[in-house]
């Protein structure tokens, strides 16, 4: 699929959306939890690229959330929560550059609001303006 926008990346299957959002995460190690930060570079309905100092292997199984209130110039608490798996690493190529990893959404993106009320599952089937 082809789409033409100025936020999209146009070479995938799903479009990705160009996004710099704060990250938490967490994974399982040898039945240690270990958790990390990091900022989104991209995200689509399918998963995301987070660039962190924090490594999770590939296969591991995490828990995300990425901080809506940081994009936004609103007070705001939302922010989006899946379970994900981590299918690509890529280290870094020099002093100074970025790592980061690849992620697919094992479950639907969850927005959360302030209060549960405000709760709601999304496939985040985001179209393009």
């Amino acid at each position: 699929m082809y789409r033409s926008s100025r936020n999209c990346l146009d070479h995938r299957e799903h479009p990705r959306y160009r996004l710099r959002a704060l990250v938490d995460f967490e994974w399982m190690d040898g039945g240690v939890v270990r958790k990390g930060q990091g900022h989104t570079r991209d995200i689509s309905s399918k998963g995301m690229f987070i660039y962190s100092a924090s490594e999770p292997p590939v296969k591991a199984d995490l828990q995300v959330e990425v901080s809506l209130s940081s994009v936004t110039e609103a007070n705001t608490n939302f922010r989006l929560s899946a379970k994900a798996l981590v299918i690509r690493v890529e280290l870094s190529s020099g002093t100074g550059a970025n790592h980061g990893f690849a992620i697919l959404n094992k479950s639907h993106l969850l927005l959360r609001g302030a209060t549960p009320i405000e709760d709601w599952e999304t496939g985040l089937d985001i179209e393009p303006n």
